[in-house]
């Protein structure tokens, strides 16, 4: 980390600065992967977050205050996914590309003037919590891709019995549902964004890094005793120029190194287990009965690690067998809804470097898609249609899934941003931007 950066978060951690998107992207002398175009870049895209979801936004959603009794309920972990908080994994680059797409959707949308926009905005900024983020992001990321298919977008449309829905996309009208880790992963995240934030503190002003395993969840007394052990070991392994180990009251291990972090070196955590499956079935249900007044609807999870969570059974499935699975346990809520379409399932949280080949799973009444998004996310999509309805609509959603990694670039040169990402990282191997997509 960059000194200017330690110190910066050194100031957030203790209180006495608040968090901006200035400080989330870091400073322009750390983000040495950029070039030119992606340091102005960087700049657009602090002021455009800061002004979509207001300077109040993200000290509440990142760092809440004391005073209020630090609501974790806010947003556990946004934190991690900033780009300078994963310099220390090698994720910077990704990061930064991840948080440039969040601005790029937004960015065009206002540019488009699209209908429904500032009600989706307004929410956002009123509604500081992880679900109603993850809703916004996804109706963001769906109406670009519409529009990128020149298809009419809206948002917030209104539904045939009143009440707004969440996205129109030419014919097609979606309702998104958000699936998030239950109660007992938000806790453990919770703690490990607190591990992290105390392990970055003590980066300050010594090159040293860290790998190894998270600590299992600990009461208050023991994580500040885990604290004081990790930060004696800092310092030792500074002074010596030798590693030093913090074992937890468990056994996990957790190492302290000179230098700096190898490229993948990773910190890890304990893996929570829960029936997902129930849970989304759960879900999905109570979307299908609050969608009857919407006339035909899609309806669209997104999956932020409930079923996809790394290390469980579902997320270690191949592509075939997740689309079978989610055929079998949400094709029965289509036979009872008969004003659903169609269900979507889509994960975007894996990250891979290189990225693998897309993969399509065609099944008997479902369709996976695996895509490569820029620079380094995997995103999987299980689409569930209705048996022999609504063909076009169902082409127009597969469409959409099939050519997302190309969307980032065309919204780019839509804001006057030639070349795509790969003009944007120093030493980048990211294709140059194809035509897939519609141009006026």
């Amino acid at each position: 980390m960059h000194p200017r950066d330690a110190e910066t978060w050194h100031a957030i951690d203790q209180g006495t600065r608040a968090i901006d998107w200035e400080a989330w992207f870091g400073s322009s002398e750390g983000a040495d992967y950029l070039t030119s175009a992606g340091h102005a870049l960087t700049q657009r895209a602090i002021a455009g977050l800061t002004e979509f979801f207001h300077s109040r936004w993200l000290p509440r959603a990142v760092s809440p205050s004391s005073a209020a009794g630090r609501d974790y309920d806010a947003f556990v972990g946004l934190g991690r996914f900033s780009p300078v908080l994963q310099i220390m994994n090698g994720g910077a680059r990704g990061a930064w590309v991840e948080a440039v797409r969040w601005w790029a959707a937004y960015a065009y949308l206002e540019q488009a003037r699209v209908a429904g926009l500032a009600t989706v905005k307004r929410d956002a900024r009123q509604d500081v919590t992880q679900s109603r983020f993850l809703h916004t992001q996804t109706q963001a990321r769906l109406a670009l891709l519409g529009a990128a298919h020149g298809e009419q977008v809206e948002l917030e449309p209104s539904k045939s019995s009143g009440g707004p829905g969440d996205v129109r996309i030419g014919p097609v009208f979606i309702e998104v549902v958000t699936f998030a880790e239950d109660q007992k992963f938000k806790d453990y995240e919770r703690f490990q964004n607190d591990c992290r934030m105390h392990l970055f503190t003590l980066d300050r002003g010594r090159e040293i890094y860290w790998e190894g395993d998270f600590p299992e969840l600990l009461a208050a007394s023991d994580f500040a005793s885990w604290k004081e052990r990790t930060t004696e070991a800092a310092q030792q392994c500074a002074d010596s120029g030798e590693p030093v180990n913090v074992l937890s009251n468990a056994g996990r291990r957790l190492s302290v190194h000179p230098g700096i972090a190898p490229q993948g070196t990773k910190l890890s955590g304990d893996v929570v287990e829960s029936d997902q499956g129930i849970r989304l079935l759960s879900k999905v249900r109570g979307k299908c009965l609050k969608t009857r007044g919407a006339g035909t609807a899609w309806i669209w999870v997104e999956d932020h690690s409930g079923l996809f969570h790394f290390g469980t059974p579902f997320a270690e499935m191949s592509l075939a067998d997740k689309t079978d699975a989610l055929a079998d346990l949400l094709e029965p809520l289509l036979a009872e809804h008969v004003h659903v379409a169609g269900i979507v399932v889509s994960n975007g949280g894996r990250r891979a470097l290189p990225l693998p080949p897309n993969d399509d799973a065609p099944r008997r009444i479902a369709q996976g898609f695996r895509r490569g998004l820029p620079l380094d996310r995997v995103r999987e999509t299980i689409v569930i249609p209705r048996r022999i309805m609504l063909p076009e609509q169902t082409a127009l959603i597969a469409r959409m899934c099939d050519v997302e990694a190309d969307s980032l670039d065309w919204a780019l040169g839509e804001l006057g941003v030639p070349g795509g990402v790969g003009a944007l990282l120093v030493g980048s191997t990211v294709s140059p931007p194809v035509s897939r997509l519609w141009t006026p």
